[in-house]
Formats: structure tokens, C-alpha cells, sequence
């Protein structure tokens, strides 16, 4: 089976990787990026590994992402930067109820989470001020990764199996035959496929649109910016997710004791215009946010910062599967600004899924057509938690 995927973002790359590792000789690869592997959204993501979701499904999407990436030096011999060192999650007192069950959810979905007082979570992370926090959630088993380590240490396992990698290699169309893609055209002529695996990120719609399908995705821009304080932020200490006021903030501890932080404002991109940018606005937020929450990092300073696009479905999950109307054409697409830390996880169930094989996680769930049967995967409370955003 010839099988030609688009994209060589960490999904199209994690989809390589483990179609040649099960498939072995079975299945010729190659895989087609427009410009240079990890380039767009992957390149441009947080990088944090948490489980803390409202939907089941979701849940244990991301525990089956977090042990493949405690895993990560089977696929290369890298261990793609993985460190675990727990997540913080802060809850209003508005929001206590939902908490609650959100947490217990996890539990039973075989998740390792402690419920936390204030004072509990203060005890944790000490330059935290808890004024305002009803509850907090902590998993130990949560942590951080780089994206393109990941993303380059998937293309690198890829590569020993087999698979041809062509970057700086736009796809310019999808062949038919009836409900059959033949072929992929590229500037360098038509490569002939049984199998199309579209994981074209934030272009995922534009290719989906070459074979006829609509697939809703919505492009926001993502800001993150890296910080330097007197006070060390090191990976001894939690990533913060902080929803106990607005906006939203998240902040991730780097290896160097500089931390980044983000989820302050997502503003959705007009396509004309392009990316906005870090701007004084949003570092103005940021440091509201630092003062308000964090007082012992308010002395921060601009060390980088950077904006990139996330795409993001109806409902903030993944699309994934062959659409009505197809035969072989496998999307893989909307990784709603959570995507990086499930990566491994859908590239491995779809892999196995495309070879004929049960998945690791539940992929039906994820179908394009939940949008019309009113399927979508909102969880608890869509007001409440959103898509929980974090790259």
C-alpha cells in the first residue's frame, strides 16, 4: 500500500512513524510539507503535556499522548525533552461544582489527580498569591515537551523505517476517481497513492477542499512570550493553568528557570491580514495577570516572544477519520490549540486504524460527522472550561 501524507507538522510525522513501525514492508510512505518539518503551528506550540479535560474521550486521549512521550526514546533514541513536572489547574468558586465532577471524571478514567485548597496549591508554586482560588487540581504524571524535538525525532524514526520525507514540496492537488484519491500533485509532478493521509494543519481545510469536503476550521492566533525573573521558574515547579479570574493565563516552566506564559489573548486571524503579534496590549496582560496571581514573578522581563496559528473545530477537538463520500482520504486536522500533547496518540491509533487495526483511543468520537448528528465532544460545560487552550 502506497500511502502519501500531507503535512510535516508532529501529526503527519507521528502518523508516519507508526504506519511504517506496524506496518513494516507493507506500506511505502512518503510524506509531503510545503515548507521545512515543525515549521508552523508544532513549531510554534507551548509544548505542556496535561490531562485536564472535561470530555472522557479527551481524557484519555491525552493519558495515551503522555505515556507515548515517556516513552519518546524507543522512537529515536531522544527523549524529546519530556519532563514531568505536574500541572496546576486553579478554579473559581463559580465554577467549584463543575470542578468537582471534572476531577472525578479524570479518576475514573485512570488519571492520578489531587483536588487542592488553596493554601494546598500556594504550597506548591510559592510565588503564588491563592486570594480568589476556590480549588486547584494537580497531576503529578503532567509535564512539558519540545515540539520539535518531537516533531524531528518522529520524521527521524520515520526515516529509519523507510519513509520519504519531501519538504519545501507544496501539494497543489488531490486526484479522483470517484471516491478515490490516485494521486498527489506537487510542483515536481504526480505521485500515484492508494492512501491519503491529510494532516496539513492550518491548510487542512484548503486540501480537504480538493477532494470536495468541507471541514470546519477556524484559524486563531496563539501569543506566548518568555519571561526572566530574580525568582527561578524551573521544572521542579508546576505549570499554572489560572481560570479563577480573566483571562485566562497559563504559565510553563523552561528548562533555564525562564518561564513562558500565553492564553491571554487569542484573537481569531483574518486571513488578509495576517498575525498581530505580541504587542504591548497583550504584555500589558500578561503583567496585570503576573501581579494579580504571581506577584513573586511581577518583576519579569522580555526575554522572546513569538505568535503562531491555531486551528480550531465547532467544538475545539480533533477531526479525524475518512469523510462521507471518500474511500481513502484520512483527516487528521483541528488540533485546537491542545493538539501537541495528544500528537503521539492519534498518530498511533491512526496508523493502526489505517492498517486495518483496533485503535489505542476511541477515533470514532472525533469523526467529521458529529457536527451534523450533534455529537460534538463539549464535555461539561463548553462556558466553563472552553477547549482549554495552551499552546
Amino acid at each position: 500500500m502506497k500511502v502519501g501524507i500531507v503535512g510535516g507538522g508532529v501529526y503527519g510525522l507521528a502518523v508516519a512513524y507508526y504506519l511504517s513501525e506496524f506496518g513494516g514492508e507493507d506500506v511505502d510512505i512518503v510524506c509531503f510539507e510545503r515548507g521545512s518539518l515543525a515549521s508552523e503551528s508544532t513549531g510554534y506550540s507551548a509544548g505542556i503535556v496535561r490531562h485536564h479535560y472535561t470530555n472522557p474521550v479527551q481524557i484519555e486521549t491525552a493519558i495515551r499522548g503522555r505515556e507515548l512521550l515517556e516513552e519518546f526514546e524507543s522512537v529515536d533514541g531522544g527523549d524529546g525533552g519530556f519532563r514531568q513536572n505536574g500541572y496546576l489547574f486553579l478554579a473559581d468558586p463559580d465554577a467549584e461544582a463543575e470542578f468537582r465532577t471534572v476531577v472525578d471524571r479524570q479518576r475514573r478514567a485512570g488519571l492520578e489527580v489531587e483536588l487542592l485548597d488553596a493554601d494546598e496549591a500556594a504550597s506548591l508554586l510559592p510565588a503564588l498569591d491563592p486570594e480568589g482560588v476556590s480549588l486547584a487540581a494537580y497531576e503529578p504524571q503532567a509535564g512539558f515537551a519540545d515540539p520539535y524535538l518531537v516533531a524531528t525525532g518522529f520524521a527521524a524514526g520515520a526515516r529509519d523505517n523507510g519513509v520519504e520525507i519531501r519538504t519545501d514540496t507544496p501539494v497543489t492537488d488531490i486526484r479522483l476517481e470517484g471516491e478515490r484519491a490516485t494521486g498527489i500533485e506537487t510542483p515536481e509532478g504526480v505521485e500515484p497513492v492508494d492512501y491519503v493521509v491529510n494532516a496539513a494543519g492550518a491548510w487542512g481545510g484548503e486540501l480537504a477542499e480538493m477532494v470536495g469536503v468541507d471541514v470546519p476550521l477556524e484559524w486563531y492566533e496563539s501569543k506566548i512570550v518568555v519571561l526572566q525573573s530574580e525568582t527561578s521558574y524551573g521544572p521542579d515547579l508546576p505549570t499554572l493553568s489560572d481560570h479563577s479570574r480573566a483571562p485566562d493565563m497559563y504559565l510553563k516552566p523552561e528548562p533555564s528557570g525562564d518561564f513562558i506564559a500565553g492564553g491571554v489573548d487569542r484573537p481569531p486571524v483574518d486571513r488578509s491580514v495576517g498575525l498581530q503579534g505580541v504587542g504591548e496590549s497583550f504584555l500589558r496582560a500578561v503583567g496585570e495577570r503576573l501581579e494579580g496571581r504571581v506577584p513573586g514573578y511581577a518583576d519579569a522581563s522580555v526575554v522572546d516572544s513569538w505568535s503562531g496559528i491555531i486551528t480550531v473545530t465547532p467544538d475545539s477537538h480533533q477531526i479525524v477519520g475518512v469523510p462521507k463520500g471518500l474511500e481513502n482520504v484520512y483527516n487528521v486536522l483541528g488540533g485546537s490549540g491542545h493538539g501537541f500533547k495528544e500528537s503521539p496518540a492519534f498518530g498511533e491509533s491512526v496508523a493502526l486504524d489505517i492498517l486495518g487495526r483496533s485503535p489505542r483511543i476511541d477515533l470514532e468520537a472525533y469523526r467529521l460527522s458529529r457536527f451534523e448528528t450533534g455529537d460534538g465532544l463539549y464535555g461539561v460545560s463548553a462556558k466553563s472550561y472552553g477547549g482549554g487552550r495552551d499552546e
